[in-house]
């Protein structure tokens, strides 16, 4: 049976959505409306707005397990539960790494702005950090670990005042250049609204970082087991941080598209040239005002740290619960005296350091962890289901009607979300996950705590007829390098079949009902006591 230790649950409704606004609301507003017009022009504004309906679908089916078993870094103990140890082991290291190295992607964003202004901290017409940059990157991720070390009370404290800032300055920003420089002839530039038809809108959805921005609305599931009155705080939280967060993105898409000149949009959406890169939005916001800048420069600190500082809290919430679910060494589930997993924080950072050096740049790290975020979805919809089989009389304050339906949709999205990224990307999370699974058996022959859990290899079947699948219909298609012998359409048929039979194999291959039934009350007692 898994160790469940939560820390008190002290956060609030309107706290927990915070959160969750404040990680949402990160680096993402500040490169993917550039991204994304790249990718689908004017189209953009389709691809928010679909991004957000598709993952409110999948936040659903979250809101649904969350509140059936509220405890912390329930990524790894809800697949633990439904599947046993391999399943829970793979979805748990993909959220856990997701998490962790998320907050080196919030940094390389504010160290490419701060670029602008001080161009040391790159290296020469690169986005990698310099040895200067690198300094700088250190010292901020030991700075968010060490506020997370000291207390979550005081983090979630600091983290509220933070978020309303960050939600003020993309609404200022966004309004000032609709009303200083604002040309509606952008949207239909050469007669087109889908500039690359709905090929683009998809692609910007996944590697221009539509699908990135919104993931903060996972916090709320990793911080469940510290949530105050969980049955209500959960579903306000994740519905409310969505909305809020996709009615600001929206905002800045059309101001952006609507700010850019004829010059920059002279070669076409898809070559549209500014002249940096590296803060995109500071190009497009300079004549407005010194004071536009100032605003945007101090938020391109504040709103990458926020978000940094709760991806720190999820990450080693994550981990302890991998360590609790013994598929990770057991310090890491140890507990301070404040009720903080030290250990667990420090690992992180370690890693979160280390992701620097394989992928210069925000862009290149956001296209692999939108990958790394996909498959994570795919927990929710998968689990919602064979919850309802294993758990059919446990009430639900969450209770989604025609869960098949709700369950399908979820995980083909999933699908479709990790199938839009490409084969480049998809090919290297396959290799990551390969190496990852290395590192486990290393441990486990190493570690007879490790060993005395079976793999239980039968129950994650789904998991690598998903995995194998995607990777070939995405070598096959036409996205991020596919060779295109699947074309646009039929892809997406293949996939809907391919989702059928992996929520098929999740359902049929899960635990019996009864082990599932004797692991819920084991963790409802501990979670009591």
């Amino acid at each position: 049976m898994p160790v469940v230790k939560q820390g008190q649950r002290h956060i609030s409704p309107w706290g927990m959505m915070l959160c969750s606004v404040s990680a949402i609301l990160g680096s993402g507003w500040l490169f993917s409306s550039f991204y994304s017009a790249q990718l689908a022009g004017a189209g953009a504004i389709v691809a928010w707005i679909l991004g957000g309906v598709l993952i409110l679908c999948v936040a659903f089916s979250f809101a649904e397990t969350s509140t059936l078993l509220p405890v912390g870094g329930g990524s790894a103990y809800l697949p633990f539960l439904t599947h046993g140890n391999m399943v829970s082991l793979i979805l748990g290291w993909i959220t856990w790494l997701t998490f962790a190295t998320l907050q080196s992607v919030e940094v390389q964003a504010t160290l490419q702005y701060l670029a602008n202004l001080w161009p040391v901290l790159l290296q020469p017409e690169t986005t990698s950090l310099s040895t200067t940059g690198m300094g700088l990157a250190v010292a901020l991720m030991l700075l968010f670990s060490s506020l997370n070390i000291y207390s979550l009370r005081w983090v979630i404290r600091l983290n509220n005042i933070l978020t309303y800032w960050k939600i003020l300055v993309p609404v200022m920003i966004a309004v000032a250049l609709m009303f200083t420089h604002f040309s509606v002839t952008n949207f239909h530039y050469q007669g087109h609204f889908l500039s690359n038809g709905w090929h683009g809108v998809f692609a910007a959805m996944s590697m221009g970082g539509i699908v990135f921005a919104f993931n903060g609305f996972k916090q709320v599931v990793e911080l469940a087991g510290e949530a105050h009155n969980p049955k209500r705080t959960i579903p306000f939280a994740l519905a409310g941080s969505i909305f809020i967060c996709l009615a600001i993105y929206l905002l800045l898409q059309v101001a952006f598209i609507g700010a850019l000149s004829p010059t920059e949009l002279m070669a076409g959406w898809s070559h549209l040239s500014l002249a940096s890169t590296a803060g995109p939005l500071a190009v497009v916001v300079a004549p407005v005002g010194v004071l536009a800048l100032v605003l945007l420069y101090s938020n391109a600190v504040v709103a990458p740290a926020g978000s940094a500082l709760m991806y720190v809290a999820s990450a080693s919430r994550t981990l302890h619960a991998m360590s609790g679910n013994r598929q990770m060494p057991k310090a890491f589930a140890e507990l301070s005296a404040r009720g903080m997993p030290v250990k667990a924080i420090v690992i992180n950072t370690v890693l979160g350091l280390v992701f620097f050096f394989p992928l210069p740049g925000w862009k290149a790290m956001v296209e692999f962890i939108t990958s790394l975020v996909a498959f994570s979805y795919s927990l929710g919809p998968v689990c919602v289901l064979v919850l309802r089989y294993q758990l059919p009389e446990e009430r639900r304050v969450v209770r989604l009607p025609f869960v098949w339906v709700w369950s399908y949709v979820g995980l083909y999205i999933c699908v479709l979300m990790s199938y839009w990224t490409g084969w480049q990307t998809i090919s290297k999370l396959f290799l990551f996950l390969v190496f990852c699974f290395v590192l486990y058996f290393l441990y486990r022959v190493v570690s007879e705590r490790a060993r005395s859990l079976t793999l239980e290899i039968r129950s994650s079947l789904w998991m690598w007829v998903y995995f194998i699948g995607v990777s070939l219909v995405s070598y096959l298609g036409t996205f991020g390098g596919g060779h295109g012998k699947l074309g646009f359409g039929p892809d997406a048929l293949v996939l809907a079949v391919l989702t059928a039979l992996i929520l098929y194999l999740a359902v049929r291959f899960r635990r019996t009902d009864e082990q599932a039934k004797t692991l819920f009350r084991a963790i409802g007692k501990e979670l009591a006591s």
